[in-house]
């Protein structure tokens, strides 16, 4: 019999007195576009970027499911040091801007509020928490933090992208991969 975590006990079929099972072998971030359509791609623009200015912010608005951050990518065309941090207050300012569904089948809209940076109209009234990661892009570089599905946000928890320090006022682009589950 199959205990298939529902507690149904199915009786067991296979073919040549054999077993026939299947696993699932690919990341969860495929399966969950494929099977639910709840992958998203958030594409990122701060033009001028200015020290202590964030690039990004993003916040998980559902109320059932966890946002889970795959991976971050990161490019600049003169030298910038970027972190990402947990960031909690009542966000003030930025551009509205809306994440891609992965499954060009699905309707689904993003549980989310995606802000950006948009060039001057700057994200503010945020406190900073806790660093999740950190990385320094090299001029006319690509850079990414690869998070590997191990970024989780509950309902209404936050992350933003700021540049701590660059050389000149980079302009700073780059992409965000998440899911929901």
């Amino acid at each position: 019999y199959i205990d298939d975590v529902t507690g149904n006990f199915q009786e067991a079929h296979g073919s040549d007195s054999r077993l026939n099972v299947s696993s699932r072998a690919d990341n969860r971030a495929y399966y969950n576009s494929r099977d639910r359509g709840q992958c998203y791609t958030l594409v990122y623009d701060h033009p001028s970027a200015a020290d202590n200015q964030y690039s990004f912010y993003l916040k998980n608005t559902s109320t059932t499911k966890a946002l889970v951050v795959s991976s971050v990518g990161l490019n600049s065309d003169d030298v910038a040091i970027m972190e990402l941090l947990y960031v909690t207050g009542s966000v003030v300012n930025g551009v509205s801007f809306t994440p891609t569904n992965l499954n060009k089948s699905s309707s689904n809209d993003a549980d989310a509020t995606a802000l950006e940076d948009g060039g001057g109209t700057a994200i503010s009234s945020v406190t900073d928490g806790a660093e999740i990661d950190s990385v320094t892009i090299s001029a006319k570089a690509h850079e990414e933090m690869r998070l590997s599905d191990r970024l989780r946000l509950g309902q209404n928890d936050a992350v933003a992208l700021k540049m701590i320090t660059g050389t000149t006022t980079p302009d700073v682009s780059g992409v965000v991969f998440f899911y929901f589950e």
